[in-house]
């Protein structure tokens, strides 16, 4: 389709000169095949030595045991003089007021018990605190 212009003033229309028509895209010249050895060099450069990896050590903890004797009431009374039992939830602070070594003696319950494979009741191994007092009083229940 030819292009013009007009101008509005003269309603002349002229027709505008064809563009040049762009240049094709140039082909890349072909990459020549070289093989690898062309390029390499008779000395290779120096490799320094990797050191080898420290062995990995295993952290073998200390553990003991201790024996303690806990004194259990047969049958507890309630405010009413029933037997009675406690709520399922125990919060409890081991702050410094009340005891200086409880969070370090728990702590080291703990790990203790972490550490050897104990295992709570329902076969779940011990896994935090929590499970720890668990265990504890288990135990108790096993000797009563």
């Amino acid at each position: 389709m030819p292009r013009v212009t007009v101008n509005k003033d003269s309603l002349a229309v002229t027709p505008l000169t064809t563009p040049t028509p762009a240049p094709e895209p140039l082909q890349p010249d072909p990459i020549p095949d070289v093989s690898l050895t062309d390029y390499q060099t008779d000395t290779s450069p120096p490799v320094e030595p990797v050191p080898p990896a420290p062995p990995v050590q295993q952290i073998i903890r200390q553990i003991k045991t201790v024996l303690i004797e806990v004194p259990l009431c047969d049958n507890p009374p309630g405010l009413d003089g029933t037997p009675s039992f406690t709520k399922a939830h125990v919060n409890l602070q081991l702050i410094k007021s009340r005891s200086p070594t409880g969070r370090n003696l728990l702590h080291r319950l703990w790990w203790g018990l972490k550490e050897t494979g104990a295992k709570l009741a329902n076969g779940r191994k011990v896994f935090n605190r929590n499970d720890a007092v668990v265990w504890l009083i288990e135990q108790l229940d096993e000797r009563a």
